[in-house]
Protein backbone atom coordinates (compact mmCIF):
# COMPACT_ATOMS: atom_id res chain seq x y z
CA UNK A 1 0.00 0.00 0.00
CA UNK A 2 1.62 2.91 -1.03
CA UNK A 3 2.09 6.38 1.88
CA UNK A 4 -0.46 8.17 0.55
CA UNK A 5 -3.31 5.89 0.72
CA UNK A 6 -2.11 5.81 4.59
CA UNK A 7 -2.80 9.15 4.88
CA UNK A 8 -5.65 8.68 2.77
CA UNK A 9 -7.41 6.31 5.62
CA UNK A 10 -5.58 8.12 8.31
CA UNK A 11 -7.84 11.24 7.79
CA UNK A 12 -10.81 9.58 8.28
CA UNK A 13 -10.19 10.16 12.74
CA UNK A 14 -7.60 12.30 14.28
CA UNK A 15 -4.18 11.19 14.81
CA UNK A 16 -4.15 12.21 18.89
CA UNK A 17 -7.09 9.64 19.71
CA UNK A 18 -4.82 6.38 18.50
CA UNK A 19 -4.00 4.43 21.22
CA UNK A 20 -0.88 3.52 19.35
CA UNK A 21 0.10 7.09 19.25
CA UNK A 22 0.77 7.72 22.98
CA UNK A 23 4.26 7.25 23.75
CA UNK A 24 5.02 9.71 20.78
CA UNK A 25 2.25 12.37 22.17
CA UNK A 26 3.80 12.61 25.84
CA UNK A 27 7.41 13.04 24.08
CA UNK A 28 5.52 15.67 21.52
CA UNK A 29 4.10 17.14 25.00
CA UNK A 30 7.68 17.39 26.44
CA UNK A 31 8.45 19.19 23.02
CA UNK A 32 6.08 21.59 23.23
CA UNK A 33 6.44 22.77 26.25
CA UNK A 34 10.42 22.98 26.13
CA UNK A 35 9.79 25.18 23.41
CA UNK A 36 7.04 27.62 25.08
CA UNK A 37 9.63 27.95 28.06
CA UNK A 38 12.54 28.77 25.40
CA UNK A 39 10.66 31.05 23.53
CA UNK A 40 9.02 32.72 26.78
CA UNK A 41 5.82 32.43 24.82
CA UNK A 42 2.14 32.22 26.12
CA UNK A 43 1.45 28.96 24.50
CA UNK A 44 2.36 26.25 22.41
CA UNK A 45 0.85 24.18 19.98
CA UNK A 46 0.67 20.77 18.18
CA UNK A 47 -2.41 21.52 16.31
CA UNK A 48 -3.69 18.99 13.83
CA UNK A 49 -5.11 19.55 10.33
CA UNK A 50 -7.80 18.23 8.04
CA UNK A 51 -8.81 19.24 5.00
CA UNK A 52 -12.63 18.98 5.40
CA UNK A 53 -12.61 19.83 8.97
CA UNK A 54 -9.79 22.64 9.68
CA UNK A 55 -7.89 22.15 13.08
CA UNK A 56 -7.80 20.48 15.67
CA UNK A 57 -5.65 20.35 19.17
CA UNK A 58 -3.82 17.23 19.56
CA UNK A 59 -1.99 18.97 22.56
CA UNK A 60 -0.92 22.15 24.09
CA UNK A 61 1.59 23.21 26.74
CA UNK A 62 0.97 23.20 30.62
CA UNK A 63 2.70 26.18 31.24
CA UNK A 64 0.53 28.75 34.07
CA UNK A 65 0.12 31.67 31.30
CA UNK A 66 -1.80 29.20 28.97
CA UNK A 67 -4.96 29.72 30.11
CA UNK A 68 -6.43 26.64 27.79
CA UNK A 69 -4.71 24.00 28.80
CA UNK A 70 -7.31 21.60 28.84
CA UNK A 71 -7.64 19.73 25.07
CA UNK A 72 -10.83 20.39 23.03
CA UNK A 73 -12.74 18.04 20.37
CA UNK A 74 -13.92 21.77 18.78
CA UNK A 75 -12.17 21.91 15.46
CA UNK A 76 -11.57 25.48 13.74
CA UNK A 77 -13.07 25.93 10.73
CA UNK A 78 -10.96 26.19 7.54
CA UNK A 79 -12.31 29.71 6.46
CA UNK A 80 -11.36 31.50 9.32
CA UNK A 81 -8.11 33.69 9.32
CA UNK A 82 -5.79 31.96 11.62
CA UNK A 83 -2.14 32.54 11.57
CA UNK A 84 -1.73 28.47 11.09
CA UNK A 85 -4.02 28.83 7.89
CA UNK A 86 -1.05 30.63 6.28
CA UNK A 87 1.56 27.97 7.39
CA UNK A 88 -1.07 25.61 5.54
CA UNK A 89 -1.27 26.96 2.77
CA UNK A 90 2.14 27.58 2.27
CA UNK A 91 3.36 24.48 3.83
CA UNK A 92 6.29 26.87 5.10
CA UNK A 93 6.99 28.17 8.27
CA UNK A 94 5.89 31.77 8.98
CA UNK A 95 6.37 33.95 12.18
CA UNK A 96 4.50 37.41 12.92
CA UNK A 97 6.22 39.30 15.46
CA UNK A 98 3.38 41.95 15.86
CA UNK A 99 -0.18 41.78 14.59
CA UNK A 100 -1.21 44.65 16.48
CA UNK A 101 -3.43 47.04 13.79
CA UNK A 102 -2.51 44.94 10.88
CA UNK A 103 -5.34 45.31 8.54
CA UNK A 104 -5.01 41.28 7.41
CA UNK A 105 -5.38 40.33 11.18
CA UNK A 106 -8.90 42.37 11.58
CA UNK A 107 -10.90 39.26 11.69
CA UNK A 108 -8.09 36.90 13.40
CA UNK A 109 -9.67 34.91 15.75
CA UNK A 110 -6.67 34.23 17.56
CA UNK A 111 -5.81 38.34 17.93
CA UNK A 112 -9.26 38.86 18.96
CA UNK A 113 -10.82 36.42 21.02
CA UNK A 114 -7.45 35.37 22.44
CA UNK A 115 -5.18 38.27 22.55
CA UNK A 116 -2.26 36.56 20.35
CA UNK A 117 -0.16 39.29 18.60
CA UNK A 118 2.78 36.89 17.91
CA UNK A 119 3.19 33.51 16.15
CA UNK A 120 4.94 31.01 15.10
CA UNK A 121 4.90 28.06 13.18
CA UNK A 122 5.93 25.31 11.16
CA UNK A 123 4.18 22.87 9.14
CA UNK A 124 4.41 18.82 9.85
CA UNK A 125 4.19 16.84 7.25
CA UNK A 126 3.70 13.14 6.27
CA UNK A 127 6.34 11.21 4.37
CA UNK A 128 4.93 12.14 1.00
CA UNK A 129 4.61 16.20 1.68
CA UNK A 130 0.59 16.00 2.73
CA UNK A 131 0.15 18.59 6.00
CA UNK A 132 0.12 16.79 9.27
CA UNK A 133 -0.72 20.02 10.97
CA UNK A 134 1.17 22.39 12.74
CA UNK A 135 3.80 23.32 15.50
CA UNK A 136 3.49 26.46 16.87
CA UNK A 137 4.06 29.07 19.97
CA UNK A 138 1.88 32.06 20.16
CA UNK A 139 2.55 35.05 22.32
CA UNK A 140 0.08 37.64 24.19
CA UNK A 141 3.01 39.97 23.38
CA UNK A 142 5.53 41.64 20.52
CA UNK A 143 8.20 38.88 20.10
CA UNK A 144 11.85 39.49 18.66
CA UNK A 145 12.84 35.72 17.75
CA UNK A 146 16.33 35.44 16.60
CA UNK A 147 17.32 33.31 14.28
CA UNK A 148 18.67 30.51 16.11
CA UNK A 149 15.29 30.14 18.20
CA UNK A 150 13.35 29.72 15.00
CA UNK A 151 15.83 26.97 13.75
CA UNK A 152 15.31 24.97 17.27
CA UNK A 153 11.84 24.85 16.57
CA UNK A 154 12.57 23.02 13.21
CA UNK A 155 14.68 21.15 14.67
CA UNK A 156 11.94 19.68 17.05
CA UNK A 157 9.47 19.87 13.55
CA UNK A 158 12.28 17.19 12.63
CA UNK A 159 11.43 14.97 15.28
CA UNK A 160 7.61 15.22 15.26
CA UNK A 161 8.11 13.92 11.75
CA UNK A 162 10.31 11.59 12.14
CA UNK A 163 7.65 10.05 14.75
CA UNK A 164 4.91 10.31 11.79
CA UNK A 165 6.86 7.98 9.40
CA UNK A 166 7.03 5.37 11.74
CA UNK A 167 3.60 5.66 12.30
CA UNK A 168 2.89 5.34 8.99
CA UNK A 169 5.47 2.63 8.19
CA UNK A 170 3.73 0.74 11.72
CA UNK A 171 -0.12 1.55 9.94
CA UNK A 172 1.60 0.26 6.37
CA UNK A 173 2.62 -3.56 7.88
CA UNK A 174 -0.67 -3.41 10.25
CA UNK A 175 -2.98 -2.70 7.05
CA UNK A 176 -1.04 -5.77 4.95
CA UNK A 177 -1.42 -7.97 7.88
CA UNK A 178 -5.10 -7.02 8.65
CA UNK A 179 -6.13 -7.37 4.49
CA UNK A 180 -8.00 -10.05 2.62
CA UNK A 181 -5.74 -10.19 -0.12
CA UNK A 182 -8.54 -11.39 -2.67
CA UNK A 183 -10.98 -8.30 -1.59
CA UNK A 184 -8.91 -5.54 -0.14
CA UNK A 185 -11.23 -5.50 2.26
CA UNK A 186 -10.00 -5.98 6.01
CA UNK A 187 -9.74 -9.85 7.10
CA UNK A 188 -11.20 -11.26 9.56
CA UNK A 189 -8.73 -10.53 12.26
CA UNK A 190 -8.72 -6.74 11.26
CA UNK A 191 -11.99 -6.44 11.29
CA UNK A 192 -12.39 -7.43 14.99
CA UNK A 193 -9.86 -5.30 16.20
CA UNK A 194 -11.16 -2.78 14.37
CA UNK A 195 -14.90 -3.29 15.79
CA UNK A 196 -13.60 -3.78 19.38
CA UNK A 197 -12.08 -0.44 19.18
CA UNK A 198 -15.72 1.08 17.66
CA UNK A 199 -17.66 -0.42 20.37
CA UNK A 200 -15.22 0.65 22.96
CA UNK A 201 -16.06 4.10 21.63
CA UNK A 202 -20.02 3.66 21.44
CA UNK A 203 -19.89 2.81 24.95
CA UNK A 204 -17.95 5.94 25.98
CA UNK A 205 -20.42 8.10 23.78
CA UNK A 206 -23.23 6.32 24.04
CA UNK A 207 -23.87 5.33 20.21
CA UNK A 208 -25.70 2.36 19.26
CA UNK A 209 -24.18 -0.41 16.96
CA UNK A 210 -25.36 -2.04 14.30
CA UNK A 211 -24.20 -5.56 12.78
CA UNK A 212 -24.86 -6.33 8.78
CA UNK A 213 -23.30 -10.14 7.92
CA UNK A 214 -23.83 -10.97 4.71
CA UNK A 215 -22.63 -13.73 2.28
CA UNK A 216 -22.32 -14.45 -1.76
CA UNK A 217 -25.39 -16.80 -2.39
CA UNK A 218 -24.56 -20.03 -4.29
CA UNK A 219 -20.77 -20.16 -3.90
CA UNK A 220 -20.57 -23.65 -4.76
CA UNK A 221 -22.91 -23.02 -8.09
CA UNK A 222 -20.17 -20.01 -9.12
CA UNK A 223 -17.41 -22.25 -8.64
CA UNK A 224 -18.69 -25.40 -10.04
CA UNK A 225 -20.33 -24.58 -13.19
CA UNK A 226 -18.04 -21.64 -13.83
CA UNK A 227 -14.67 -22.27 -12.23
CA UNK A 228 -12.96 -20.55 -9.17
CA UNK A 229 -11.56 -17.97 -10.93
CA UNK A 230 -15.29 -16.73 -11.49
CA UNK A 231 -16.27 -17.45 -8.11
CA UNK A 232 -12.98 -15.30 -7.29
CA UNK A 233 -14.77 -12.53 -9.58
CA UNK A 234 -17.91 -12.84 -7.28
CA UNK A 235 -16.25 -12.29 -4.06
CA UNK A 236 -14.22 -9.38 -5.55
CA UNK A 237 -17.60 -7.81 -6.76
CA UNK A 238 -19.40 -8.51 -3.70
CA UNK A 239 -16.36 -6.70 -1.82
CA UNK A 240 -16.71 -4.00 -4.51
CA UNK A 241 -20.29 -3.35 -3.46
CA UNK A 242 -19.55 -3.33 0.00
CA UNK A 243 -17.30 -0.43 -0.13
CA UNK A 244 -19.18 1.51 -2.55
CA UNK A 245 -22.04 1.29 -0.10
CA UNK A 246 -21.15 1.82 3.43
CA UNK A 247 -20.58 5.34 5.14
CA UNK A 248 -17.17 6.62 5.90
CA UNK A 249 -17.42 5.69 9.55
CA UNK A 250 -18.48 2.31 8.94
CA UNK A 251 -15.77 -0.54 8.66
CA UNK A 252 -16.09 -4.23 6.76
CA UNK A 253 -14.43 -7.39 6.49
CA UNK A 254 -14.68 -10.59 4.44
CA UNK A 255 -14.58 -13.40 7.03
CA UNK A 256 -13.31 -16.35 4.69
CA UNK A 257 -15.08 -17.94 2.22
CA UNK A 258 -17.89 -16.48 1.12
CA UNK A 259 -19.32 -14.20 4.49
CA UNK A 260 -18.87 -10.56 4.64
CA UNK A 261 -19.65 -8.62 8.04
CA UNK A 262 -20.32 -4.06 8.65
CA UNK A 263 -20.52 -2.84 11.67
CA UNK A 264 -20.98 1.17 12.78
CA UNK A 265 -22.91 3.33 14.44
CA UNK A 266 -26.85 3.67 13.65
CA UNK A 267 -29.59 5.22 14.80
CA UNK A 268 -32.17 2.34 14.01
CA UNK A 269 -31.95 -0.38 11.91
CA UNK A 270 -32.92 1.33 8.82
CA UNK A 271 -29.57 2.33 8.41
CA UNK A 272 -28.37 -1.01 8.03
CA UNK A 273 -31.33 -2.07 5.57
CA UNK A 274 -30.53 0.83 3.36
CA UNK A 275 -26.32 -0.11 3.27
CA UNK A 276 -27.99 -3.81 2.26
CA UNK A 277 -30.50 -2.13 -0.38
CA UNK A 278 -27.33 -0.03 -1.63
CA UNK A 279 -25.29 -3.26 -1.86
CA UNK A 280 -27.90 -5.09 -3.53
CA UNK A 281 -28.76 -2.82 -5.95
CA UNK A 282 -24.53 -2.20 -6.73
CA UNK A 283 -24.65 -5.68 -8.15
CA UNK A 284 -27.63 -5.81 -10.41
CA UNK A 285 -25.30 -3.63 -12.28
CA UNK A 286 -21.55 -5.89 -12.06
CA UNK A 287 -21.08 -7.64 -15.40
CA UNK A 288 -17.95 -10.22 -15.02
CA UNK A 289 -16.07 -10.94 -17.14
CA UNK A 290 -13.84 -13.94 -16.78
CA UNK A 291 -11.48 -15.47 -19.73
CA UNK A 292 -11.31 -18.33 -17.45
CA UNK A 293 -14.84 -19.16 -17.20
CA UNK A 294 -16.02 -22.50 -17.89
CA UNK A 295 -19.08 -20.77 -19.51
CA UNK A 296 -20.37 -17.26 -20.50
CA UNK A 297 -21.64 -15.70 -16.99
CA UNK A 298 -24.69 -14.22 -17.54
CA UNK A 299 -25.87 -13.59 -14.23
CA UNK A 300 -24.66 -11.03 -11.80
CA UNK A 301 -23.75 -12.14 -7.81
CA UNK A 302 -26.35 -11.77 -5.26
CA UNK A 303 -26.17 -11.71 -1.61
CA UNK A 304 -28.14 -13.22 1.28
CA UNK A 305 -27.96 -10.80 4.91
CA UNK A 306 -28.88 -9.86 8.05
CA UNK A 307 -29.10 -7.16 10.45
CA UNK A 308 -29.30 -5.99 14.08
CA UNK A 309 -28.94 -3.17 16.14
CA UNK A 310 -27.82 -2.99 19.89
CA UNK A 311 -28.74 0.16 21.46
CA UNK A 312 -26.84 1.84 24.14
CA UNK A 313 -26.37 0.86 27.20
CA UNK A 314 -24.31 -2.30 24.93
CA UNK A 315 -23.51 -5.06 27.14
CA UNK A 316 -23.03 -7.49 24.86
CA UNK A 317 -19.85 -8.87 23.24
CA UNK A 318 -18.72 -8.62 19.55
CA UNK A 319 -18.94 -12.16 19.24
CA UNK A 320 -22.77 -12.58 20.50
CA UNK A 321 -22.99 -9.25 18.69
CA UNK A 322 -21.82 -11.48 15.40
CA UNK A 323 -23.84 -14.70 16.82
CA UNK A 324 -27.26 -12.85 16.38
CA UNK A 325 -26.41 -11.11 12.85
CA UNK A 326 -25.32 -14.34 11.47
CA UNK A 327 -28.30 -15.96 12.61
CA UNK A 328 -30.12 -13.04 10.79
CA UNK A 329 -28.33 -13.80 7.74
CA UNK A 330 -29.38 -17.85 7.79
CA UNK A 331 -33.08 -16.95 8.31
CA UNK A 332 -32.33 -14.77 5.34
CA UNK A 333 -31.08 -17.09 3.32
CA UNK A 334 -33.38 -19.84 3.55
CA UNK A 335 -36.52 -17.34 2.59
CA UNK A 336 -34.51 -16.55 -0.39
CA UNK A 337 -34.37 -19.98 -1.49
CA UNK A 338 -38.19 -20.80 -1.22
Amino acid sequence: MKADHMVTLKTQDWLATDETMQASLEKWQRVVDLITRLLGASAGYVLEYHEKHGFRTALTSQNPENEHREISTKTQPNDRNVYCRRVVQNKAPFYEPDATNKPEWADNPDLIERGYVSYYGVPLLWPNGVVFGVLCAFDRKSTEYGKDMLELLECFRDLIEADLKLYEQYQIMRTLSMTDPLTGLNNRHGFEMLAEQKIRIAKRYKHNIGIIFMDLDKMKHWNDDYGHAAGDAALRAVGNAIKDSIREVDICGRFGGDEFAVLGYVRNRGDLTTIVARVRNALTHVKLSVPQSKSPIRETPEISSGVSVFFEPISQSLDDMMAVADLEMYRDKKRRRR
